[in-house]
């Protein structure tokens, strides 16, 4: 009786051990075929046409360069072109656009200008929109791309751009976010700057056009995400730990981690808004897609 009795439980046993292995081989598979996916997505979005963005931008800056007295005296990339986590297509690219001197112009004066300037100016065949905000003048082009950019002036050796409220300016340290970014990126054997690419392509797709997380409000977030990371370097640890990283990160304004943005997220409201929990609910499902789907549900994600 007893050795029958044993004898059910190693089968029991062994039953289970198999099982595991099994579940462990299919783990591995999964995360292979997500992995290999991933990878395939960032040689996608690294064949991208700088030399057309450039373009762009050295167009704009000759547009602007009668608006005020002094014309222009650089542009300066602010943002994903300079920390090379510009994704092709997607609403991305921003730049610092200095000038010799804005005389008597508010901030707001300036930036309603620059967006007469360039309705008036820009080939229409082309455009799609053009709008002014409270910081930045954005221009929308017909095939996707999305160029924000923010009127500067040099206060004292040191660079300003509109305050929160759009009436005064504000100095700023446009290079401290970039270093911070490196020194996160090369801490995490360079995996920072791909989860950021994958992270945009992703959220571009997946969260609806009402509550969309900007460029420098997501690497802000990956900064902070990955400061103190020890998990896997994998491109699906490290993606995954960055949407669910923003999902709680999202409920409170972003601090002044990058010298520059701490207003990025200023529509979002105050700490615990009901624009912050409806954007964090929404990373929160993506992240639970992103830690149980297939590669098949992957690859469903990331398609147009």
């Amino acid at each position: 009786m007893g050795g029958g009795s044993g004898g059910w439980g190693e089968a029991y046993d062994a039953e289970l051990a198999r099982q595991q292995r099994e579940s462990a081989v299919e783990k591995e598979r999964r995360l292979s075929e997500i992995n290999d996916f991933l990878a395939e997505q960032l040689t996608a979005y690294n064949d991208r046409d700088t030399s057309g963005v450039q373009s762009r931008l050295d167009q704009i800056s000759q547009l602007l360069s009668d608006v005020i007295d002094g014309g222009i005296d650089r542009m300066l990339f602010g943002g994903s072109v300079a920390k090379h986590t510009y994704v092709d297509g997607l609403s991305d690219v921003d730049a610092l656009v200095v000038v010799r001197s804005a005389g008597a112009n508010s901030p707001a004066e300036l930036l309603n200008s620059f967006a007469e300037t360039l309705r008036a100016r820009l080939p229409g065949s082309s455009l799609a929109e053009v709008s002014a905000g409270t910081l930045a003048v954005t221009v929308r082009y017909a095939d996707g791309l999305e160029v924000q950019l923010l009127p500067a002036v040099e206060r004292g050796g040191r660079l300003a751009i509109a305050s929160g409220n759009g009436q005064t300016w504000q100095q700023i340290r446009p290079r401290k976010f970039a270093e911070k970014l490196t020194e996160v990126n090369k801490n995490n054997s360079g995996g920072v700057v791909p989860a950021i690419k994958l992270a945009k392509s992703l959220l571009e797709k997946q969260l609806p056009s009402t509550m969309k997380l900007g460029g420098y409000h997501l690497e802000a977030i990956a900064v902070d995400a990955f400061r103190s990371y020890h998990g896997s370097k994998s491109r699906e640890a490290m993606l995954d730990h960055l949407v669910r990283h923003a999902s709680t990160a999202v409920l409170n304004p972003t601090g002044d981690i990058t010298g520059q943005s701490v207003h990025v997220d200023s529509d979002l409201g105050a700490a615990n808004s009901s624009s912050r929990q409806r954007l964090a609910a929404a990373l929160r499902r993506i992240s639970t897609k992103l830690e149980s789907g297939t590669i098949g549900e992957y690859r469903e994600m990331f398609s147009d």
